[in-house]
């Protein structure tokens, strides 16, 4: 039998390449940290909210709560089955729910591919000014179509780093795709 002769120099070189590989795993941990870091520092947070609901100055309000900016990639309603690509709430309703057209004190700020919500930003979608029969009425148009479950909108958006949410009225908050 061969006899093994473990001297100082082969111990220093085991423990040189132990103290390698550890390094190396260290750095990759520490890399992922990084990466998970600069994504969540970068985070878009979209969500759907009513202000003003009962007055005379209603807002329907799509605001951006995260720490970075959200590029809007899609949005359609889906109404009893039927898909309207490219159209948000107001262009829905406008086309196709008659009684909008009565409404006469409406403003609106249209949601579209491609347009960048900054974070901490709030786009009045739909808005009422100083009108209480205005006011009920929209909401009683966004109830009976929106709340009812006939018609969902949908909101797909990404961050800087191409990671991909979708954003559903009724939804209690986003839901990661990619």
């Amino acid at each position: 039998m061969a006899k093994k002769n473990w001297n100082s120099e082969k111990f220093v070189s085991t423990a040189a390449i132990f103290i390698s590989i550890i390094t190396l795993i260290v750095f990759i941990y520490q890399t992922r940290l990084m990466h998970e870091q600069q994504r969540l520092s970068v985070m878009p947070y979209l969500s759907i909210s009513n202000y003003g609901t009962g007055g005379p100055n209603y807002k329907l309000m799509i605001s951006n709560n995260g720490i970075g900016p959200a590029f809007i990639e899609s949005v359609k309603v889906t109404y009893k089955g039927e898909v309207y690509n490219d159209m948000d709430v107001f262009l829905f309703l406008y086309n196709n729910i008659v009684a909008t057209k009565e409404i006469q004190n409406f403003n609106h700020s249209n949601i579209y591919e491609g347009l960048m919500i900054p974070a901490g930003e709030r786009i009045p979608h739909l808005e009422i000014v100083n009108s209480a029969p205005d006011a009920d009425k929209l909401l009683t148009i966004l109830a009976e179509t929106f709340a009812t479950g006939d018609a969902v909108f949908e909101v797909v958006y990404a961050s800087i780093y191409k990671e991909k949410w979708l954003l559903r009225s009724g939804d209690t908050r986003p839901t990661k795709i990619r």
